[in-house]
């Protein structure tokens, strides 16, 4: 009853990035059944994400297997992609990395591409003390464009944290996490590591009066084929 309670109590939705597993396309000619095949589960995403915008706002993160552009920062996924759901205003494809206030607290993350390449190539192994380390470091993305892919900005560095947020959260990580830090100018950021929904069956439900978090797990009889 009390998930219930919370799960009535959102007031927003955001979809932190690999929305739709990528499926495998076929070399040559489609069939019509083939072309339904592939499309199928966006169409699928496209109608769950117009029922939620019917009741409340939703936020669309593009992430490594989503259709945007590869390097970072990732720009909006196209409207066309979503028919049904882009007919409300309450629905929003956003970018990756990505900003936003909500009841005067500010937050700010990303899809997950850059804390699983600092994983890469350091010793940390925890995606709490990566991201406590790029909070302290005042960079989104520290390990680009050596490793990760990021667009060449010539006249800034659009990965500078200029401004400590007082949640930052990384998606597609591989188990729920968080975590209360002062790593930069000495404001209490709170840490969220959300997991990979498709592998866990966990969202992530964040109070916004209070930024305290609250890991909700949806199960399921229908196992993969």
């Amino acid at each position: 009853l009390q998930e219930v309670a919370r799960a009535g109590a959102v007031v927003r939705v955001v979809l932190v990035g690999d929305s739709v597993v990528p499926a495998g396309v076929p070399a040559g000619r489609l069939s019509k059944q083939q072309q339904k095949e592939i499309t199928q589960p966006l169409s699928q995403l496209d109608i769950m994400l117009k029922q939620l915008a019917g009741g409340v706002p939703v936020d669309v993160m593009p992430g490594p297997s989503d259709f945007s552009n590869f390097s970072l920062p990732q720009q909006p996924m196209h409207p066309c992609l979503f028919p049904e759901a882009s007919a409300f205003s309450t629905f929003t494809q956003v970018t990756n990395p990505y900003q936003f206030t909500l009841n005067a607290h500010s937050f700010l993350g990303t899809s997950g591409q850059n804390i699983d390449d600092m994983d890469k190539y350091s010793k940390m192994e925890d995606s709490l003390d990566i991201m406590e380390a790029s909070l302290k470091w005042c960079h989104l993305a520290p390990t680009a464009p050596d490793t990760l892919a990021t667009y060449p900005f010539h006249d800034h560095d659009p990965f500078i944290i200029d401004v400590c947020p007082q949640v930052y959260f990384a998606g597609n990580q591989p188990a729920y996490g968080t975590r209360v830090v002062k790593a930069c100018a000495n404001v209490e950021t709170r840490l969220l590591a959300l997991p990979r929904f498709s592998e866990t069956g966990t969202i992530v439900l964040v109070d916004v009066d209070t930024l305290e978090s609250h890991p909700m797990s949806f199960s399921s009889n229908i196992t993969k084929a």
